[in-house]
């Protein structure tokens, strides 16, 4: 039976359609860089970064450690996952503690100066964050005992 080209092409394109739509595969949360998108520290404020900041802050984890950029400075440093009180793989860590971190020295006139200090202001050595990870974004909630608890909200680039 030959079928008019019409519907060939139709389920040609719904086809292709379907294909563009399929979403991108999950981040891991080791081995990817992760853009920050979102610096959460005042109740009311807007959380997105400003826009000569924007693009510019990323991190990457390893088993054990983190690096990237505040947007003014290369950091690095070492960094624990663990689960329910245990230390676990990245991928099973509900909590990441920051043991060690070194920022170097900011850029001169850095239009990133906001990102930088309140990156540094939660990214240091003894911070414990909560983690939530969803496919391509990240969210590290740092554990104080305020009610708007400060975090930094991060997407896979």
């Amino acid at each position: 039976m030959r079928r008019p080209l019409s519907m060939v092409g139709a389920g040609l394109a719904a086809t292709l359609l379907l294909a563009g739509c399929s979403s991108a595969p999950t981040a891991e949360v080791a081995g990817s860089t992760w853009l920050v998108t979102d610096i959460w520290t005042t109740p009311g404020e807007p959380s997105a970064l400003p826009e000569d900041t924007a693009g510019r802050a990323r991190l990457a984890f390893g088993e054990r450690s983190v690096s990237g950029h505040t947007g003014c400075a290369p950091f690095q440093g070492t960094v624990r996952f663990s689960r329910e009180g245990e230390e676990t793989d990245v991928e099973s860590a509900h909590t990441l503690t920051v043991d060690r971190l070194e920022v170097r020295e900011t850029e001169e006139n850095c239009s990133a100066a906001w990102s930088h200090g309140q990156l540094t202001g939660l990214i240091e050595p003894g911070a414990v964050f909560d983690v939530r990870h969803d496919d391509r974004s990240l969210v590290l909630t740092l554990r104080t005992d305020a009610v708007d608890r400060p975090a930094i909200g991060l997407s896979a680039i």
